[in-house]
């Protein structure tokens, strides 16, 4: 009896441990992108020239719908307001409850969607660094920038000091980890209703990130390009890694 009891408190003690070693994971990549974005010092030249690259591209392809779509629900101010918040506080709070739900849920689901959050993640910052893109709202493209007309918020302006990177639009963060954090709810959960919510929360940010005037459509889709990208690479490692455990050592003679 006194070695199971003991069993159980190892067992409870090891899985406690693990919680708070995958929380410190979290904590430490977050960091990481952080202070990577904090690195790169704006170069509002470049850009605001990629970002008309990115117009141009998008009339071309007739997906230049951000005007449209914005002028339609400024027609609502206090829906626009709603987005306003959602878009600055929903993406993380959101993305933070889905992992801790995830992880409560299923390890092995958290696993492999924490190694494609953060190889999605990784590639980001590395293309925020390649190629530095303004939002619509501060790209000179007719766009209105409805957090500052609507809500009084100022995010990533030339004259605002926000502790943030304002010209890393390409690829947008937001739409990427929508679609992971609605792929994931929709694997793991059976409830058709809340199978409905998690399809439906992708297209809810990408309608939020272009109405508030933050991305072009073809950052969205860049984000999802990204994380898809993530994900392969993810478990492509993972593939690599289960081969090389399941190879016999070399011998240790000639």
């Amino acid at each position: 009896m006194a070695m199971l009891t003991t069993g159980r408190a190892i067992a409870s003690s090891a899985r406690r441990y693990e919680g708070l070693t995958q929380l410190g994971v979290v904590l430490l990549a977050v960091a990481a992108y952080e202070l990577a974005r904090l690195a790169m010092t704006p170069d509002w030249t470049l850009a605001t020239a990629n970002a008309g690259r990115i117009a141009e591209l998008e009339r071309d392809l007739a997906l230049a719908w951000e005007p449209a779509l914005q002028d339609a629900f400024l027609a609502l101010p206090s829906l626009v307001e709603a987005l306003n918040v959602f878009y600055f506080v929903g993406h993380f709070l959101f993305t933070g409850i889905f992992f801790l739900w995830l992880y409560h849920r299923s390890r092995a689901g958290f696993r492999v969607f924490r190694d494609g959050f953060l190889v999605a993640t990784a590639i980001s910052v590395l293309v925020h660094w390649l190629f530095p893109t303004a939002p619509p709202r501060l790209a000179e493209q007719e766009i209105v920038d409805t957090l500052r007309l609507l809500s009084g918020i100022d995010i990533g302006s030339p004259t605002s000091t926000g502790l943030s990177n304002p010209v890393a639009a390409v690829p947008s963060l937001h739409a990427g980890y929508a679609i992971g954090v609605g792929i994931g709810v929709f694997r793991h959960v059976g409830l058709p209703l809340v199978r409905g919510l998690a399809l439906a929360y992708p297209a809810v940010v990408v309608l939020t990130i272009i109405v508030t005037g933050n991305h072009f459509v073809l950052d969205a889709v860049a984000g999802v390009a990204v994380m898809g990208l993530g994900f392969w690479l993810a478990a492509r490692a993972r593939a690599w890694r289960a081969a090389r455990a399941e190879t016999p050592p070399e011998p240790c003679y000639p």
